[in-house]
């Protein structure tokens, strides 16, 4: 006898889209997508299924439209324009780049996006709604509710009212969170190997 289960999930409509704008989704929200069902409306090509892979996502294809409540929990990086984003910067990073360094003297507001592969410095506030990534370094010197995804070997960060913090891949759990909480002191986050570290640093 076929044993089922049933399962409520919840799920990523993604319109129909190239290549270039499914892997540009994918890459800078993988690691807040992991718990989440990626339903495209057309098959996919070979690369958007070895980068679903790759990250370890789940993903199913389907033309036809699911009945639901539309929600604004979660929010993630639009699938941006292949002409947009070859106006706005390349694909990869040059040298100068690289070790550039960015920093924001004011606050960051809800429904603003910084995408960066230079490391970034906030002294204000990065507002709920607000979406930050960076293929470097980030550090928060304010108070942090918006979607942070750090690439970078560390963060700095203090007073994190945000769910959706991810580091190198990987998603800050509750524990963590409540370390950084714990005092009002900046802390350090580095990785080594599979371990994320926190320390206070002042």
């Amino acid at each position: 006898m076929l044993r089922t289960r049933q399962k409520q999930v919840r799920c990523f409509e993604l319109d129909i889209a190239n290549s270039q704008q499914y892997l540009s989704f994918i890459h800078k929200n993988a690691p807040l997508l992991q718990d989440y069902l990626i339903l495209f409306k057309e098959p996919i090509p070979p690369d958007v299924q070895e980068m679903l892979g790759k990250y370890q996502l789940a993903y199913s294809f389907s033309t036809k439209e699911l009945k639901g409540k539309a929600s604004d929990q979660v929010v993630v990086y639009e699938a941006l324009e292949l002409k947009e984003q070859k106006e706005t910067k390349p694909l990869k990073p040059s040298l100068e780049e690289d070790h550039h360094v960015q920093i924001f003297e004011r606050h960051i507001r809800s429904g603003e996006e910084i995408d960066s592969y230079s490391s970034l410095v906030f002294l204000g506030n990065v507002n709920h709604g607000a979406k930050i990534h960076s293929e470097q370094n980030i550090s928060i010197y304010g108070r942090c509710e918006g979607i942070i995804i750090c690439m970078g070997i560390y963060m700095v960060l203090k007073n994190v009212y945000s769910s959706h913090i991810a580091f190198q891949g990987q998603i800050l759990d509750t524990a963590q969170l409540a370390r950084i909480n714990e005092n009002n002191k900046l802390k350090l986050i580095t990785r080594v190997d599979d371990m994320i570290g926190i320390k206070d640093i002042a």
